[in-house]
C-alpha cells in the first residue's frame, strides 16, 4: 500500500491523531510530485503530518524505479532541503547536484515551512544527515543503551552543525505483551532519551492493535 494515499484515507476519518510513516524512501520519487503530494496531505489533515524519511537499503527498490542506488545518500541530502524550498519558495528555481527544478506553481502546506521530516538511519553518514537536515529522528528497534548512545551522538552532531531547538527522538519497538511490560518499556526508553515509540506489529492492522488495546492504552498514557 502506498503510505501517503493510505494516510489521506486516515486523515479523512480522524481529527486529532498525528499521521506519519516510519521510514519512507521519499527520494525515489520526483521531488515536485513528492512535494505536492505531501503538501496536499498536510492540508487535508490540517497540519497533522510527520514525514518519515530514509536513504533505503534494498537495491531492487532503486533499480525498479530507475534511480541509482549508489547515490541514494547524496540524493536524500539534497532532497530534504529541496522539499522545504518547494514548500516555501516554489517560484524560485533550484540548481543542485542531483536536481534542477525551474520555477513551479505548487500549493503550500498548512504547516509553516512544511511538515516536519524525521530521518531514520543507522550509519554514521545517516546520523549526520539526520542531525544536519532532519526535524527529528526515527530509530530501529535497538537496545536502550544503544539508543542512548545514538541520542548523544545526534546531539553532538547537531551542535557541530549549529542547530538548536526541539529534535524528537522516536524508536521502533515490538508491542509489549502485558501492561506491566508496557510500563517498563516506556520507563526504560524514556531514560535513554526516547520521546516516543513506534509499535511494529507482526500481524495485520487494526486487529493486532485492537487485540492489545489495554497495553496500547498504557503506552499512550505513560
Amino acid at each position: 500500500m502506498d503510505p501517503w494515499t493510505g494516510l489521506a484515507f486516515v486523515a479523512a476519518v480522524t481529527e486529532r491523531v498525528t499521521l506519519g510513516t516510519s521510514v519512507s524512501q521519499i527520494a525515489l520519487r520526483p521531488p515536485v510530485l513528492m512535494a505536492r503530494e505531501l503538501a496536499t496531505l498536510d492540508r487535508l489533515s490540517e497540519g497533522r503530518l510527520i514525514v518519515g524519511a530514509g536513504a533505503g537499503w534494498v537495491e531492487e527498490e532503486f533499480t525498479s524505479t530507475g534511480v541509482p542506488f549508489e547515490t541514494r545518500g547524496g540524493r536524500l541530502n539534497e532532497f530534504i532541503p529541496l522539499l522545504r524550498h518547494l514548500w516555501t519558495k516554489p517560484e524560485e528555481p533550484w540548481r543542485g547536484k542531483f536536481f534542477s527544478i525551474p520555477p513551479v506553481g505548487l500549493i503550500k502546506p498548512v504547516t509553516p515551512g512544511g511538515p516536519p521530516i524525521y530521518v531514520g538511519a543507522a550509519s554514521s553518514a545517516g546520523l549526520r544527515r539526520a542531525a544536519r537536515y532532519g526535524d527529528g529522528f526515527i530509530a530501529a528497534a535497538l537496545p536502550v543503551a544503544t539508543l542512548a548512545n545514538i541520542k548523544q551522538r545526534l546531539e553532538d552532531m547537531r551542535s557541530q552543525f549549529g542547530r538548536e531547538g526541539p529534535f524528537p527522538f522516536l524508536a521502533q519497538v515490538s508491542p509489549p505483551a502485558t501492561v506491566d511490560d508496557a510500563t517498563a518499556t516506556v520507563k526504560d526508553h524514556a531514560a535513554a532519551g526516547v520521546d516516543g515509540l513506534i509499535l511494529t506489529y507482526p500481524g495485520e492492522m487494526p486487529d493486532a492493535f485492537l487485540d492489545t488495546r489495554d497495553v496500547v492504552k498504557t503506552l499512550m498514557e505513560s
